[in-house]
């Protein structure tokens, strides 16, 4: 018997929608489309503040002590960077540091995280552009860990942003530099 894939994404915010750093919002993992070895997330983000701690934007698992985190975004203190990781079996904190100068207040970015454990990387895109990745290097023992926790949008273990959200979407593959460029332009920005 053949086993199919289907590609399938869900979107759980579509509206913008107004964030404070103590709101957060829950999908639970049944909710999820069925996630095998790669998954993607892209929304689109506006920031109306920094903050002075780590805050989310999206981490899914659920461990407060954070080693359960595939995915998860977050911005660095002061600057907003983005600080994109994943939870791996040899380290439970893994992937990009900081992602360019920091967001600006006030502007719209359309941001996706793609994760592949076959391909052994993470991939981030800022508006349908490529801007950065890690790989994992020791490709024959290390493995992405993937996690059936909720996925968290805001506030978990940290605070979360101070911004707005809109079409926030969670798919069961890993975008391709195309897709993510299409997903972009296909996506509403949000007024």
């Amino acid at each position: 018997m053949k086993k199919f894939a289907i590609n399938e994404f869900y979107e759980f915010v579509s509206e913008p929608k107004t964030v404070r750093p103590g709101v957060q919002i829950v999908v639970q993992h049944a909710e999820l489309p069925v996630v095998e070895n790669e998954l993607s997330v892209s929304l689109w983000l506006k920031l109306k503040s920094h903050a002075s701690d780590y805050t989310i934007i999206f981490h899914k698992g659920n461990e407060s002590s954070g080693s359960d985190r595939t995915p998860g975004l977050y911005l660095v203190p002061n600057t907003s960077k983005l600080h994109a990781r994943f939870s791996g079996n040899w380290n439970s904190n893994v992937g990009i540091v900081e992602i360019g100068d920091g967001l600006l207040l006030n502007q719209k970015y359309h941001l996706t995280y793609t994760l592949s454990d076959p391909e052994k990387r993470l991939d981030f895109y800022i508006n349908g552009e490529w801007v950065a990745f890690y790989s994992i290097e020791n490709v024959k023992m290390h493995k992405v860990k993937f996690n059936d926790g909720p996925l968290y949008i805001g506030r978990f273990y940290h605070e979360g942003f101070n911004g707005e959200i809109s079409n926030f979407r969670y798919f069961n593959w890993r975008l391709s530099a195309e897709e993510a460029m299409k997903n972009y332009l296909n996506s509403r920005p949000f007024n």
